[in-house]
């Protein structure tokens, strides 16, 4: 009768002692918790931003692109900034086709900005830049050369800047231009003009000499491709400027006109 009561004696001193070390590790944890939380409350709050890291950007310099960013000027709390409104404050820039801002702690905000290709110049109150996508651009003021072929013959409105061109003409344009570069054609090197004045065909003008193509608006594609293959199997390159025109309005077929003399 002892033994038995020795032995539930046991049970019930390890039971009491395990329910202990429970509560002990709880207690532990609950003190642990409530310490890193403080520690965390104290001293995340104090990070200062002590550097902005930029990539992407090259039309913008960095001082634009913290100009354009609104930080407070300052001292500057990296928890209390806002990368969604860095976000919504850089793509207002006619330049910026997206972007994006995330905190890095200790003290870094790192920015990464994706900008519009300018495809062509074209004139509409002044001189701009036509991107990928049709939207407008005025030609920045800095040290790049823009190496550009001219959308010429758009007389309707072109819209304003920083926004998708409201000209189909100048639409179309882009879109052709955007094609010969898809196509990877040597004929994109060398355009320095398209026209798009007339009713029914387009024209490009070449550099060195000035010789014209001239193709059709409904299916540019199959001319401008027919074109680029005998570019690349037959031209010349070094009689470009002894060229008058080059036709292929005609399906299936290539005229070539030299000038004369």
């Amino acid at each position: 009768m002892a033994k038995r009561l020795t032995k539930k004696r046991r049970k019930s001193i390890r039971a009491g002692l395990t329910y202990l070390a429970v509560l002990t590790v709880l207690s532990f944890a609950a003190y642990g918790y409530k310490y890193i939380n403080s520690y965390l409350q104290d001293n995340l709050a104090s990070f200062k931003l002590v550097d902005i890291d930029i990539k992407g950007n090259h039309i913008l310099s960095r001082t634009e692109i913290l100009e354009l960013c609104g930080l407070p000027k300052g001292e500057t709390k990296l928890l209390y900034l806002r990368p969604s409104q860095v976000v919504k404050n850089l793509i207002k820039s006619p330049y910026i086709k997206s972007a994006g801002a995330v905190r890095s702690l200790p003290a870094t905000l790192r920015i990464v900005v994706e900008e519009r290709k300018p495809v062509a110049f074209i004139y509409g109150r002044g001189l701009n830049l036509i991107g990928e996508d049709g939207v407008l651009m005025p030609v920045p003021k800095n040290h790049l050369s823009w190496n550009l072929p001219f959308i010429t013959g758009v007389k309707e409105a072109l819209g304003s800047l920083g926004e998708k061109t409201l000209s189909k003409k100048a639409l179309l344009g882009t879109e052709i231009l955007v094609y010969m570069r898809w196509m990877q054609s040597p004929l994109s090197e060398v355009v320095s003009e398209i026209d798009m004045g007339r009713i029914n065909d387009l024209r490009l003008k070449l550099v060195r000499g000035g010789a014209s193509v001239r193709f059709n608006k409904k299916n540019y594609q199959e001319n401008l491709f027919l074109l680029s293959q005998y570019f690349k199997k037959y031209l010349d390159w070094s009689r470009l400027a002894a060229y008058d025109y080059f036709d292929v309005r005609y399906q299936d077929q290539l005229i070539v006109k030299e000038k004369r003399g």
